[in-house]
């Protein structure tokens, strides 16, 4: 388990400004990123060495790398982008236009996959599963959709001759007003949140489709998150209010829709109930505006929030009080955030923001050494300068040596250069290997072995030797029958 300690956060507008990285324990200001006035749900972390927002209100792409605080690349679709995601291993990356289509584009090569119609309306939230296999969109037509990208990157005739774009695995139009986020949890057969501004949160099951549980709020709704054990479900509030929701009590009936699982009174921040729906939750104050994003660390304790007032705040979850403000050096209203690990090259070339903090912790001085690949994304489909159909996309293989010695098992060691790491590891460990054999046959072998190796400087007759230890391994078979 991580410790609060080693993560950071990203805070982003869409107001022309920076994004600011906050050390989420301390407060300490660690880098800033430069050119960003990034939309809501609209900034993703690409892969472990890039992170990427959409440009409000022109909709252009910028990635950056953590070691530079400038934009290290742009990329620029057919229509404005309004929603952003980017697969857990970094291989696709899905954004929503304002006209309501989605655009799936391959990071490593840049290749825009497919584009196709997914809503009536601008596409407001994207979400992938944690395997990737499943692709999870809302919108302002008040209608969620989740899709298998098995299907949106089917090639077979019919799909690519079809205008419909690919079959929906499963769609969810329960709301009433426009979805402003979702949320998608974790493991194969995740539970959906959708958040709408009809004052409602709704919670899906991604595999069977149906509807588990309706919540009614007070206001309208602009964000919504969970804990990383999803124990409780929490709502961003037009008027800056964050509600916090038991997923952990009791189911909720039909008839009166109460909630019987949450704290009562007492509790520290108070509770809010809706008398007239038979309902309570528990309130987290502190924002004066609309909360535009909410995110939790990867250890449950606390939870940071956005908001339109330009300030993000740290919650102690136990207690539910807000330990730590952070406000935006602009003043500028919170758009999104991003909680994540602290990267080992963040701290690298951020002047002295970064350079307190670099060689006190031991960061590295410079970028990764070998860097996922990254290409600019195309603006449409087999554009001039992108790969073929029938090439794939840059892989970079991890661990290099160890590879290396993998692929010497099936090579002769006396291939490659004597240099060579692999090599000289995968000698050492058959020796040792061979010199551990407890049967006859390795013992043996391993004579046979050491014996070829001093065949020229003792001048022993190798074939001789080798039928001699030939007939002793019979007689010892036979010997053993």
């Amino acid at each position: 388990m991580v410790s609060i300690h080693q993560q950071v956060v990203l805070v982003a507008s869409k107001l022309p400004s920076t994004i600011t990285t906050w050390d989420v324990h301390t407060g300490t200001h660690l880098a800033t990123f430069k050119d960003n006035c990034t939309s809501q749900n609209a900034l993703c972390l690409i892969g472990r060495d890039y992170f990427a927002g959409a440009q409000h209100p022109k909709g252009s792409l910028h990635f950056w790398t953590w070691h530079k605080d400038q934009v290290l690349q742009r990329s620029y679709a057919v229509e404005p982008i309004v929603a952003l995601v980017a697969s857990l291993n970094g291989v696709h990356c899905a954004g929503g236009g304002q006209s309501g289509t989605i655009y799936l584009w391959e990071v490593p090569s840049g290749r825009l996959l497919r584009s196709w119609p997914a809503h009536y309306k601008a596409v407001t939230a994207l979400a992938f599963t944690d395997d990737g296999a499943v692709l999870v969109s809302a919108g302002e037509d008040t209608v969620a959709c989740a899709w298998l990208l098995m299907d949106v990157l089917d090639a077979s005739p019919e799909q690519g001759a079809s205008m419909q774009g690919p079959p929906t695995f499963q769609s969810w139009s329960e709301h009433t007003l426009p979805i402003t986020s979702l949320y998608c949890g974790i493991g194969a057969n995740p539970i959906v949140i959708t958040a709408s501004l009809d004052r409602s949160c709704k919670t899906w099951s991604l595999a069977q489709g149906n509807l588990l549980r309706s919540i009614t709020f007070p206001v309208s709704l602009h964000s919504v998150s969970m804990d990383p054990a999803e124990h409780a479900l929490y709502l961003g509030g037009a008027d800056g209010r964050i509600f916090e929701v038991s997923l952990a009590g009791e189911n909720l009936t039909q008839d009166s829709g109460a909630f019987p699982g949450l704290g009562g009174a007492g509790a520290s921040s108070g509770n809010a109930a809706d008398a007239d729906a038979g309902r309570e939750w528990r309130v987290l104050e502190g924002h004066t505006q609309c909360v535009t994003c909410l995110a939790c660390t990867t250890d449950g304790g606390h939870m940071l929030s956005g908001s339109e007032d330009g300030s993000v705040r740290v919650w102690e979850l136990r207690s539910r009080q807000a330990v730590r403000v952070i406000n935006s050096p602009e003043k500028a209203t919170i758009s999104a955030l991003l909680v994540l690990d602290r990267p080992p090259t963040l701290a690298s070339g951020q002047g002295r923001h970064g350079a307190a903090s670099s060689s006190d912790s031991g960061y590295q001085a410079k970028g990764p050494k070998r860097p996922q690949p990254l290409a600019p994304f195309c603006k449409f489909m087999g554009m001039a300068g992108a790969v073929q159909p029938w090439e794939g996309p840059p892989v970079l293989i991890d661990g290099n040596h160890g590879y290396r010695g993998d692929i010497l098992r099936v090579c002769p060691l006396d291939q490659g250069t004597a240099e060579d790491p692999a090599r000289i590891l995968y000698g050492q460990s058959a020796q040792q290997n061979g010199q551990s054999l407890g049967t006859v046959g390795g013992s043996l072998a391993s004579g046979v072995a050491s014996k070829s190796q001093g065949g020229d400087e003792s001048g022993v007759d190798l074939e001789a030797e080798n039928e001699r230890l030939k007939g002793q391994l019979d007689q010892a078979v036979q010997t053993a029958q």
